[in-house]
């Protein structure tokens, strides 16, 4: 929750920026997985992405505006706790230890740098957080 509109653009800034980054990273990787996958296919998973953002803030804003007290508490607290475990569970079972074949070799295709890409990910999140807090 945001205290002032100042938090809130601020909050609204931090995940336009996730949800930049996450796009792009899914392009790619979608593209480099499965290269001959057809167009439409493609949109369609690319539109999937892109509208679950605005439909969860809906159903987020219809359940805080229909919610109070402890209720509304349990609810948020039970969403996140979902949200960060699939979140983890992507990170650590598919990106982590499954990762992707790239089609051709790659520099960057280690383990060092994909433990630096790691590093990179969680230092930017956590000077989001102090710099939200």
């Amino acid at each position: 929750m945001s205290a002032t509109e100042a938090d809130a653009w601020k909050n609204l800034l931090t995940i336009s920026l996730h949800k930049v980054f996450a796009a792009i990273s899914m392009g790619i990787a979608l593209l480099r997985m499965l290269a001959k996958r057809p167009f439409l296919s493609t949109a369609a998973y690319s539109f999937a992405f892109a509208i679950s953002s605005p439909v969860g803030v809906g159903i987020g804003i219809a359940i805080d505006a229909t919610t109070l007290g402890q209720t509304a508490n349990w609810i948020y607290a039970i969403s996140m706790g979902l949200a960060c475990g699939v979140f983890v569970y992507v990170a650590i079972n598919h990106l982590m230890a499954k990762g992707y074949t790239p089609q051709s070799e790659c520099y960057f295709d280690t383990p060092f740098y994909k433990f630096l890409a790691v590093l990179l990910g969680v230092t930017v999140l956590a000077i989001v957080m102090i710099w939200g807090s």
